[in-house]
C-alpha cells in the first residue's frame, strides 16, 4: 500500500495527543488506611479500576480516530497485481504476448490485446536496473521484437504499445521452443510471462505433448489470462475463395459465403452482404442453429475486366476480425483461340478445321437428354461456361502473323502445310511467351519442312519447339490391317485424367487409318508422349518451350485419316487440351493467402529480369525478388501478418514495350480463431507438470473488480467508514458506559455507608 499525499503523513503525530491528555488528567491521591471503612471501599476500588480501563480505551479510540483521519487525507492506494512483480535483480525476463486474431475480441469496452499490453507494461516497469527483458510476439511464427534488452523504460513502453494482433492463431509451443531450444546449460534460466486470452488453438501443440523436452525442469512460468470468463457466442463469416482461378468477362462467377454460429445456446439470424469493389451486389440471409455452419452460392457476372477486390460481410459483434471475409478475383477477357485452317475445302467433310471448330463451339444444349455414351462423354469436358469463354477465330494460313497472334491464348494448326519461315518464327516466339499450340498435321504437311524449319529454335541453346520428328505418313485407308489404335494413354495427365474409365473404353475404340509416325529425338526432357499407338509409337506428344505448351498429334482432326472426330470423346478431348494449353497469365497471384502464410507470385519467364514489390495493408512497400523455376519466375512474400489486401506490382526487364502488371491478394483471419474455446488452469498445469507455474486470472471481469494492471485503486472511501465506526464506538463508551458505571458506583457506595454509619452521622 502506498499514499498519494505523503507530505500529510507527519500529521499522524497528532494521534498521541489524546494519550497525553489522558495521562495528564490522572490524579494520584494519598491513601489513608481506615480500618473502619476498609471493607466498605473494596467494592469501590474494583469499579474504579474498570473506569480507568474505559478511560484508557477512550483515549486509544480518539488516537485511532486522529490516525485514521490523517490516513484518509493521505489517500492510500493499493495495487492488486503486485504479487506478480519483483523477485530480485539480474534476472532474465521473457514476455510472450499472444498476438492471435482472437486477442482483438472486446469485453467491457477493451480488447484482450489492450489488457495484455497493460499487463506486460506493468511487469516491465517492475524490472530492476540489472534485469534483461526479451519481448516476443507470438503469432503463427514467433517474432522477437527485442532480445535481452536493458531496463530502458521508454523504449520498452514504445515496443509493447506497438504490438498488434495478427490474423493467424498463436503457436505457443513454437515460441517456447524458440526461447529454450538454442540455450546452453550455463545460461541464466529466464522467468517467462505468457499473456494470452487462453484460446485452445494457442495451446494446441502444448496439449499434444512434447513440451517437457523443450522447457527445463522447474522453469518459472507465469500465465496471465487477459481474456474473459464469459462464454463468447461469436458469429463469423469464414467464406470460401472463388473456385475460378480466372474469371471471364461476361460469364457467371460462383461465389460461396460460409457463415458459422459459435453460440452453444442461441440461434443466429445473419445477413451476409456481398461487396465487389465496394459495391453491394447481393444480400444473403442465414438462419443458423447453435454450432451450425452453412454456405450459400450466389452467381455474379463481371462487367469489367481487371482485378476485383471483394468481401463477404456480416453485422459487427464483439470480435470484428471475422465479420468480413476478403478475396480477390482477376477478371480476364475471353480466351482467344486462333484456328488456322490449312485446308479450307468447299466440301465440309474435307475441311481441315470443320470438326475442330464444331468442338470449340459445342455446349450442353447440343447434347441429347438421354444418357447415351455421347452425352456422358460430353460431360467429361470443361463446362459450357468454359466453351462460352472462348473467342474462336478461324483464319487461313496466309493471315497468320504477329498481329493476329496478339492477345491470343491458344493456336491450333489444322493441316497447315503452307507456313513459311516468318510464320514459324512468330509461332515459336508466341509459345516461348506462354502461348499454347496444338498441331494436327495432315496431307498438306511436309514432314521435312516441320522437322527442319519449324521445330528447331535458332540459337546456341539448341532448343526445339518439340523434340518429336515427323516421319512420312504411314497406313492405307483401304487396308484395315494397317490401321492403328491407341494402346496406352497417360491418364494421370490433367487433360486426359477424366477418360480413365476402363468400362467406357474412351479413346481406345477409335482407329487411325493413316498417321505420321513420331520419333522422339533429343533433348527428350522437354517432350514426352501423352498417348501411344498399340505399336508403341507416340500418338500425342507434349513439349515445353519457355512458358508455352505444345501438343503435337500424329494425325489430323478430320475423318479422311481417322474416325476420332466422330467419337463422342473428341469434343471433350479438344476442349480439355485447349484448357490445358491456354496462355498462362503474365502475372499469377493467389486470390487468398492463409494468415502468416506465404504468397507465391509467378511471372512469365520472358519478362526476365523482373523486379517487383508488395504493398502491405498500410501501404508500406516490400521488395520482391524472383528466382527461375522451370519456365516461370517465382517470388515469395511471407509477411502476411495483418488482415487486408496486399497490392502486387511487377515490372519486366525490357523497356520497350514496357512490361508492367499489377494485382492483389487478400489475407483473412484463420478459421479456428472464430471458435472461442478457452483452456482452464487445471488443464495448463496438466500439460506443464514440470514447470514452476503461476496462473493469474486477469480477465476482463477480474480487472473490473480489482482494477487493471498498473492501475492504483484508492481505499480512502472504505476508511471513512472505519473513521465513523471509531467515532460511534467512542461516543457510546463516553456517554453510556462511563456515566452509567460512575453513577452505579456512587449509588452502591452511598448504600453501604448508610448501612454502616448510624442515622444522621452520614451527613
Amino acid at each position: 500500500m502506498t499514499f498519494l499525499h505523503w507530505a500529510l503523513f507527519p500529521l499522524a503525530a497528532l494521534a498521541v495527543v489524546p494519550i497525553l491528555l489522558h495521562l495528564l488528567t490522572l490524579h494520584r491521591l494519598r491513601t489513608v488506611e481506615l480500618s473502619t471503612y476498609r471493607f466498605l471501599f473494596d467494592s469501590y476500588v474494583q469499579q474504579r479500576r474498570r473506569m480507568k480501563f474505559l478511560e484508557a480505551l477512550l483515549a486509544l479510540l480518539r488516537s485511532l480516530f486522529l490516525l485514521a483521519l490523517v490516513v484518509v487525507f493521505c489517500r492510500p492506494v493499493v495495487k492488486h497485481w503486485d504479487r506478480l512483480f519483483g523477485g530480485g535483480s539480474g534476472r532474465e525476463v521473457v514476455l510472450l504476448v499472444d498476438s492471435s486474431a482472437s486477442m482483438n475480441a472486446r469485453t467491457a469496452g477493451r480488447s484482450s490485446m489492450d489488457r495484455a499490453k497493460s499487463a506486460a507494461l506493468a511487469v516491465a516497469e517492475s524490472l530492476g536496473r540489472d534485469d534483461r527483458v526479451t519481448l516476443i510476439r507470438v503469432g503463427g511464427r514467433p517474432t522477437e521484437v527485442f532480445n535481452r534488452f536493458g531496463a530502458d523504460a521508454e523504449t520498452i513502453h514504445e515496443k509493447i504499445e506497438g504490438l498488434e494482433p495478427g490474423p493467424a492463431r498463436a503457436n505457443l509451443f513454437a515460441a517456447l521452443a524458440h526461447i529454450f531450444g538454442p540455450r546452453k546449460q550455463d545460461e541464466v534460466r529466464p522467468n517467462v510471462y505468457v499473456f494470452t486470452d487462453g484460446q485452445s488453438g494457442t495451446w494446441r501443440e502444448v496439449r499434444d505433448g512434447g513440451l517437457e523436452r523443450v522447457v527445463p525442469q522447474g522453469t518459472k512460468l507465469t500465465v496471465v489470462n487477459v481474456g474473459t470468463d464469459e462464454s463468447v457466442g461469436n458469429r463469423g463469416v469464414i467464406g470460401d475463395a472463388p473456385r475460378q482461378k480466372l474469371a471471364i468477362l461476361g460469364l457467371p462467377v460462383r461465389l460461396r459465403p460460409r457463415v458459422v454460429n459459435q453460440s452453444r445456446t442461441e440461434t443466429a439470424e445473419v445477413t451476409v452482404g456481398v461487396f465487389l469493389d465496394e459495391k453491394e451486389v447481393a444480400r444473403v440471409p442465414f438462419t443458423l442453429k447453435p454450432g451450425e455452419t452453412a454456405a450459400k452460392e450466389i452467381v455474379y457476372v463481371p462487367t469489367d475486366a481487371g482485378a476485383i477486390q471483394g468481401r463477404f460481410e456480416i453485422s459487427a459483434d464483439r470480435f470484428p476480425d471475422d465479420d468480413t471475409f476478403l478475396f480477390t478475383l482477376p477478371v480476364a477477357r475471353q480466351i482467344k483461340v486462333l484456328l488456322v485452317n490449312g485446308h479450307p475445302a468447299a466440301d465440309p467433310f474435307e475441311n481441315g478445321a470443320l470438326y475442330l471448330r464444331t468442338a470449340l463451339s459445342a455446349s450442353d444444349e447440343d447434347q441429347p437428354a438421354a444418357k447415351t455414351k455421347a452425352a456422358q462423354a460430353a460431360t467429361l469436358g470443361p463446362s459450357a461456361e468454359f466453351v462460352r469463354s472462348l473467342d474462336v477465330q478461324e483464319i487461313t494460313e496466309d493471315k497468320l502473323n504477329a498481329e493476329s497472334l496478339r492477345e491470343t491464348s491458344v493456336v491450333i494448326l489444322a493441316n497447315c502445310g503452307a507456313l513459311d519461315a516468318p510464320k514459324f518464327a512468330a509461332l515459336r516466339e508466341f509459345v516461348a511467351a506462354g502461348g499454347g499450340l496444338l498441331v494436327f498435321p495432315g496431307d498438306k504437311v511436309n514432314p521435312d519442312v516441320y522437322n527442319k524449319q519449324f521445330f528447331p529454335v535458332p540459337g546456341p541453346q539448341k532448343e526445339a519447339l518439340t523434340a518429336a520428328e515427323l516421319a512420312p505418313p504411314a497406313g492405307d485407308p483401304k487396308q484395315r490391317s494397317t490401321f492403328e489404335r491407341l494402346g496406352s494413354i497417360d491418364f494421370a495427365h490433367p487433360a486426359l485424367s477424366v477418360f480413365d474409365d476402363p468400362d467406357a473404353h474412351y479413346l481406345t475404340s477409335a482407329y487411325f487409318s493413316r498417321r505420321f509416325p513420331l520419333k522422339l529425338g533429343e533433348p527428350r526432357g522437354s517432350s514426352w508422349p501423352l498417348a501411344k499407338f498399340a505399336s508403341g509409337a507416340p500418338a500425342l506428344v507434349e513439349s515445353r518451350l519457355g512458358d508455352g505448351v505444345v501438343v503435337l498429334a500424329a494425325f489430323p482432326a478430320e475423318t479422311r485419316w481417322t474416325n476420332l472426330p466422330l467419337k463422342p470423346e473428341f469434343v471433350p478431348l479438344v476442349l480439355r487440351l485447349v484448357s490445358y494449353a491456354s496462355h498462362a497469365a503474365d502475372l499469377e497471384v493467389p486470390s487468398t493467402v492463409p494468415a502468416d502464410g506465404a504468397a507465391e507470385i509467378a511471372v512469365t519467364g520472358t519478362w526476365a529480369p523482373v523486379s517487383g514489390k508488395i504493398h502491405d495493408t498500410h501501404g508500406r512497400p516490400t521488395p520482391l525478388t524472383f528466382e527461375r523455376s522451370a519456365s516461370r519466375l517465382l517470388g515469395q512474400f511471407d509477411q502476411t501478418n495483418a488482415k487486408g489486401y496486399y497490392a502486387v506490382e511487377v515490372k519486366g526487364g525490357r523497356p520497350n514495350p514496357p512490361q508492367l502488371a499489377s494485382s492483389s491478394f487478400a489475407v483473412n483471419v484463420a478459421p479456428e480463431e472464430s471458435r472461442f474455446e478457452t483452456v482452464k488452469e487445471d488443464q495448463i498445469r496438466e500439460w506443464l507438470p514440470h514447470a514452476d507455474l503461476t496462473f493469474v486470472n486477469a480477465s476482463a471481469e477480474q480487472q473490473q473488480i480489482h482494477g487493471a494492471f498498473g492501475e492504483e485503486r484508492e481505499i480512502w472511501r472504505p476508511l471513512i467508514f472505519v473513521v465513523f465506526a471509531i467515532i460511534g464506538a467512542e461516543f457510546m463508551l463516553a456517554t453510556l458506559g462511563g456515566s452509567h458505571d460512575e453513577t452505579q458506583m456512587r449509588r452502591t457506595l452511598r448504600q453501604r455507608l448508610q448501612a454502616a454509619v448510624p442515622s444522621g452521622e452520614l451527613e
